[in-house]
């Protein structure tokens, strides 16, 4: 008995899969060159210049008059006695460096802000007043080169602050926190020397956080040392429209669309032929000992014909009648009749790959 071989048919199949897959891959190339072709792409780039900055503070805490300490002031990181602190002065300075020429200006405003703080109930400060006193400023300056540096000293009256903060607490009757930040702002403008251009805007901030309301405090520094950037030039768009990539991609779209189309209607008829040539050789195969192949098909037409619905049926009647099933290939993958034939009459099963149809076929 001879038995159909169905390696080729799924070799068939997975070739039109992997086929299937490199179509997708190139049709969403194409959609990709069309996007990119209606939509030109910025120029690069272009670095124009780096620059950096250095931040530093330091502080003196000068103390009043008193038979403990011989020195008139107590130097940074110290802890400090809130009764004897007289006023504190603050050295900050601020380096600017660039690696190329810039026209470049520069202010800055020294504020103290006094604030009244409560701990909400995850732990946390939450402000609940606050006011800035101004302490210094400084116009706006202008320069050209690489480098600037601003340098500045002044005096904070602890006293002063803390006196505000008393009152504050007093007058409404209030359990709170309380300090005085102390901050520099330097607000940066620069561009390329002899271009109108600015294309730098920074503002850094260096500070101080000085407890009040408290017997001894510790004052800590809050801003950042060291930083810098890079400028680069604005991207620009291109003006035209990639016609060549768009009609590219196009043409290429249409092809991979057609030939997906192809792809699968080929792909349904091979794993429908494929199915069908499985399902046949399971039958040659379950029931070789009653099944008998023949090259020529019998004239069935001086037959009385009765078409069975399935092979089970048909080996139902195998088994009443002790005939043998006569076997016929009418196109090969395609179709295949399976008889049995009793006096007059015929009884017949046909098995037909158009049976293993399981998905909508593609209209041409």
């Amino acid at each position: 008995m001879r038995q159909k071989n169905e390696t080729e048919i799924i070799l068939k199949q997975w070739v039109r899969v992997v086929l299937l897959i490199v179509v997708i891959a190139i049709m969403i190339a194409s959609i990709v060159s069309i996007v990119k072709g209606l939509n030109p792409a910025k120029a690069g780039q272009e670095e124009l210049y780096s620059y950096n900055y250095n931040s530093n503070l330091d502080y003196k805490v000068y103390l009043k008059d008193n038979s403990f300490f011989t020195t008139p002031y107590i130097g940074m990181n110290k802890q400090y006695i809130a009764s004897l602190i007289d006023h504190i002065d603050v050295d900050t300075s601020y380096t600017f460096q660039s690696t190329k020429e810039l026209d470049y200006s520069y202010n800055y405003e020294i504020v103290a802000t006094a604030k009244g703080l409560y701990q909400n109930t995850d732990g946390q400060d939450v402000e609940l007043w606050s006011k800035s006193y101004p302490i210094a400023n400084q116009a706006n300056q202008s320069g050209s080169g690489k480098t600037f540096t601003i340098d500045k000293t002044v005096s904070l009256d602890y006293n002063q602050y803390n006196q505000i903060m008393t009152d504050f607490r007093n007058q409404y009757g209030l359990s709170l926190d309380a300090r005085v930040d102390l901050a520099m702002n330097i607000n940066v403008t620069a561009g390329l020397k002899g271009e109108s251009e600015k294309g730098l805007q920074d503002t850094n901030t260096i500070a101080l956080e000085i407890p009040l309301l408290q017997q001894t405090i510790s004052i800590k520094p809050n801003y950042v040392n060291h930083g810098n950037n890079t400028i680069y030039s604005e991207a620009k768009a291109e003006e035209n429209i990639n016609i060549p990539l768009v009609a590219i991609g196009a043409v290429v779209l249409v092809i991979s669309l057609i030939t997906f189309k192809i792809l699968v209607k080929s792909l349904l008829a091979v794993t429908r032929k494929s199915e069908y040539v499985l399902a046949l050789n399971k039958i040659l195969k379950e029931y070789a000992d009653i099944i008998a192949e023949t090259h020529n098909m019998p004239d069935i037409d001086k037959y009385d014909i009765i078409n069975v619905k399935n092979f089970n049926d048909l080996v139902d009647v195998e088994e009443e009648l002790h005939s043998p099933i006569l076997y016929f290939e009418v196109k090969e993958n395609y179709e295949s009749i399976f008889l049995i034939i009793n006096n007059n009459t015929l009884y017949k099963f046909t098995l037909r790959e158009s049976d293993f149809d399981h998905f909508s076929k593609l209209k041409d």
